[in-house]
């Protein structure tokens, strides 16, 4: 099957499990492209390096103050093939708006193939704004969303959320608490379909002989972007009321970066915790891993605002898989996404003092009953969240193959089924 990939920023390193269902695809026989507006080179993980994941990559522009960068390449396309690409041109550009639009609209179809793809798959909604000509311009193709949350920090409001939705034979969103997002922004619910994101499971794999709070200290994790809504404050906040109760067996490494970072690094050093907490900016997908095998606990203080809450929270499934316990608020899709197990070790976001409570509970758990509980985190954690059965389903769902879910678990007051 052909598939084109419409991916906002790519390489992207707080998204790995985009590599991840790039290469299973790949895996699985599937002819790849990936179309994207900018790329994220500050680290690159190994797949993308293993699989030349950059040179199946190609961009188209985002912006009127990105196009002059594509102009050149459009212009030979346009020259090359002017009876083919005017059609197409005038199919992308027919619903986009004003003159500067239209000629965006129809630059990003001239940097598109012309050979039908048989699966448009786009990641974000953002994007999916950019691209609702797809159907029109592919007619022979299926075009799928995979909603995975609100727009970031800063990002603007998609505007004409419905018209987008409709422009998608099909939505893909990994947990009922997004889908209830994108049913209140336009979307039919008869086109969705609840999925999570997966994990290729070899790429997850402790030692049996795992070891946790190695000479009596207990390890703190955050992996993740660096910014407001991820809490991270609120965990230094908690992390401080610990030491200052007098619990000091405890180190906290911090993996990312971002647009708090210095805030972040500032305040642990005023506050005195340069000796229990490390910041060690990004890492690979499989140094990640690697961190999450040598720690204890993973939290996750993500925090809710007007724009923005967790949907599926992947790091804390990487965390389960490589048997961490889960500290997190309980925060958007979080609940649905935690193992049961781990739940009690979880808050109201932004309650610091709740988190300092738990945390001091945790650190006072031995090393037996930290492994009873990683052992059985690990085994929700495989059994839900597996690349293949779970990429399996999107294509399905995607091609119109696949029944969408009751329509009414996603309408809020509605009776639910079952």
């Amino acid at each position: 099957m052909r598939v084109q990939l419409f991916i906002e920023h790519y390489p992207n390193p707080y998204k790995p499990w985009i590599d991840t269902q790039i290469v299973h695809l790949l895996r699985a026989g599937h002819d790849v492209r990936v179309f994207a507006e900018a790329a994220y080179t500050s680290t690159i993980h190994d797949e993308v390096r293993q699989f030349h994941l950059q040179s199946r990559t190609s961009y188209y522009p985002s912006t009127l103050r990105s196009l002059p960068s594509h102009a050149l390449p459009a212009l030979g396309a346009l020259l090359g093939n002017p009876f083919v690409q005017v059609p197409r041109m005038a199919t992308a550009a027919a619903d986009a708006g004003g003159p500067k639009l239209k000629l965006l609209a129809a630059t990003r179809a001239l940097r598109l193939p012309v050979e039908s793809p048989d699966l448009c798959y786009i990641h974000n909604l953002t994007s999916a704004q950019r691209l609702t000509f797809l159907q029109r311009l592919y007619p022979r193709a299926r075009v799928c969303l995979y909603y995975h949350g609100g727009e970031l920090p800063g990002t603007p409001r998609v505007r004409g959320e419905a018209a987008v939705f409709g422009s998608m034979h099909a939505v893909v969103t990994n947990t009922r608490f997004s889908a209830e997002q994108i049913v209140e922004r336009g979307c039919p619910p008869e086109k969705i379909a609840v999925v999570p994101m997966g994990f290729h499971l070899p790429d997850y794999a402790p030692s049996p002989e795992r070891p946790y709070r190695p000479d009596g200290t207990v390890r703190l994790i955050s992996v993740g972007r660096m910014s407001p809504d991820k809490g991270i404050m609120h965990a230094l906040k908690a992390v401080k009321r610990l030491r200052d109760s007098g619990e000091c067996r405890f180190v906290y490494t911090l993996i990312g970066t971002g647009t708090q970072f210095a805030e972040l690094q500032r305040f642990a050093r005023q506050q005195g915790l340069d000796g229990a907490v490390r910041f060690v900016g990004e890492k690979t997908r499989k140094q990640v891993a690697a961190a999450l095998e040598d720690a204890d606990v993973l939290i996750l203080p993500s925090i809710v605002t007007d724009r923005l809450a967790e949907t599926q929270a992947t790091v804390v499934q990487e965390a389960l898989l490589m048997g961490c316990l889960t500290v997190t608020t309980l925060a958007g899709g979080v609940p649905e996404s935690n193992a049961e197990v781990m739940r009690p070790f979880s808050v109201p976001p932004g309650d610091e003092d709740a988190l300092a409570r738990v945390l001091k509970h945790v650190i006072t758990l031995d090393a037996a009953t930290m492994a009873r509980l990683g052992r059985s985190g690990r085994a929700f954690a495989a059994q839900r969240y597996d690349i293949g059965p779970l990429m399996d389903r999107i294509l399905a769902h995607a091609m119109g193959r696949l029944a969408a879910d009751d329509p009414s678990r996603f309408v809020k007051n509605a009776p639910q089924q079952g």
